[in-house]
């Protein structure tokens, strides 16, 4: 079949790539995820015999085949604890080499990680993030799709912007409920408020339906700094927003409490060891 995405899907073009890999004859997508982990699968899924060909930017062309076999394979490193490790060491004032890191994939980070102040550099055996100790800047962020600035990353930028001297702001195109982790920053003495950014062409910009969000739901966010954030009693709602409170704890006076570890769990292995292990102070305790 030929099957026009009307969204960009991550997951939804991975289930019809395999799919489509042991159907009769040829399968294009069309409108198909750019996603670096999308390449991944094909990649492995290439390798296990496989016969697919991305033929533009967002067009996959699948001919099936009668079998797979096995295979060895290396998946690249997690696109989003190397973000949220970059901006730990920005917002700590610290120096971080992440090893296996590399820049493909998070190329529209970098660029705005730069542009805010802060300093990486590729080495060999990966990338070294670090601060130069001096103002951040502001910055306007819009999420969307892959090449561009990820939805996963803007929780952990809004802390990071909450340092930052004088207003930015971050526009969620990607999810119709992403700013769960605000209410929570508040708590802590950042200073955001909601709004509603003029949009000429919303059914093309979001990447939900903008029909069927509460009119109440804002899509946008204002973060007045530099603030310095305060010890709070937290809860994680989802994965991203839990890296995104212990960023924020990280920054803060005091000692905060996390609620709703099981959220961060799904996404960063050991995240607290890790973190120990690169000098911070962070005790997961049972309640």
């Amino acid at each position: 079949a030929t099957y026009r995405f009307e969204k960009n899907t991550h997951t939804g073009t991975e289930t019809l790539l395999l799919a489509g890999v042991l159907a009769d004859g040829e399968t294009i997508l069309e409108n198909a995820a750019q996603e670096p982990e999308v390449n991944d699968l094909i990649g492995l899924l290439v390798r296990m015999g496989a016969n697919i060909k991305r033929t533009a930017p967002r067009t996959i062309v699948i001919k099936g085949v009668s079998k797979l076999h096995g295979t060895r394979f290396v998946i690249n490193p997690d696109r989003n604890e190397i973000i949220t490790l970059a901006i730990a060491a920005l917002l700590t004032k610290g120096d971080i080499y992440i090893t296996n890191a590399r820049k493909e994939g998070i190329e529209a980070f970098l660029a705005a990680f730069a542009q805010v102040g802060g300093s990486y550099k590729e080495e060999p055996q990966g990338m070294r993030f670090y601060s130069l100790e001096k103002e951040l800047s502001p910055s306007d962020i819009r999420t969307a799709p892959a090449p561009h600035f990820m939805t996963d990353w803007q929780g952990p930028w809004a802390v990071l912007m909450t340092q930052a001297t004088g207003v930015s702001t971050i526009h969620e195109t990607v999810y119709e409920n992403r700013f769960g982790y605000v209410s929570e920053l508040i708590k802590m003495g950042a200073n955001i408020k909601f709004f509603s950014p003029s949009v000429t062409n919303p059914k093309e910009l979001y990447n939900f339906n903008l029909t069927k969000v509460a009119k109440e739901k804002h899509h946008a966010i204002r973060i007045t700094g530099a603030t310095q954030l305060h010890n709070a009693v937290v809860n994680i709602t989802d994965l991203r927003a839990g890296a995104t409170l212990v960023l924020a704890a990280l920054t803060a006076r005091g000692t905060s409490i996390v609620f709703g570890v099981e959220h961060l769990d799904r996404g960063y292995e050991q995240f607290e060891k890790r973190l120990n292990a690169l000098g911070a102070k962070i005790r997961r305790a049972s309640e």
